[in-house]
């Protein structure tokens, strides 16, 4: 098991038309977020605006949870939803969508799907994660709070806006412990042969 952790202040924010991007991850590591070479790409986004139409990404689907707020999406001739704090749309990168949000967003192309979910641990309240084979990465984005992962050979302090991003080939259990009330994001990532 391998795993790259990135601290809140070692993350690259960037300014778009319609709000800020901050990259936690994008695999290859090599790969460029702006010309599609990439099998995922993990992020969360802050609109500014009072409305957004979000990048066209042929080829690309988008896992989208919302961090903050809620927010109407609109998916042009296709569907309107409204989503609160924690709810998930996936969608196609080339859908013609408009919102207004704070979210969190796996972009994934070719061989790569993606699964997103949240846990809210409450104080001191501890849980085993599953880091399953059947996905390659795991990774962990501390929203709110703070969380210990304790590995068999150390232990690891993430605080809000923290991103660890865990690599694997077999089925392992981590142990995770809320110091106090904490927001986590999991993302699973499997890539297909």
């Amino acid at each position: 098991m391998h795993y790259q952790l990135t601290k809140k202040h070692q993350l690259k924010t960037t300014n778009w038309e319609g709000g800020t991007t901050t990259q936690l991850a994008i695999f290859p590591s090599m790969a460029e977020y702006k010309q599609f070479n990439f099998y995922f790409r993990i992020s969360y986004a802050t609109v500014d605006v009072e409305e957004s139409t979000f990048t066209f990404m042929p080829g690309v689907n988008r896992h989208l949870m919302i961090l903050n707020g809620t927010l109407q999406i609109n998916h042009i001739d296709r569907y309107k939803k409204i989503l609160n704090k924690f709810d998930i749309d996936t969608f196609n990168g080339e859908w013609p969508t408009t919102a207004k949000v704070t979210d969190f967003n796996i972009m994934t192309r070719g061989k790569a799907n993606a699964e997103l979910e949240v846990l809210i641990l409450k104080d001191t309240c501890s849980q085993k994660l599953l880091l399953n084979e059947k996905n390659n990465f795991t990774g962990i984005f501390v929203w709110n709070g703070s969380l210990q992962i304790n590995l068999p050979s150390e232990n690891i302090q993430l605080y809000s806006g923290d991103f660890i991003l865990f690599s694997y080939e077999k089925t392992k259990p981590i142990l995770i412990k809320a110091p106090t009330y904490c927001e986590l994001v999991v993302s699973q990532v499997k890539l297909k042969n």
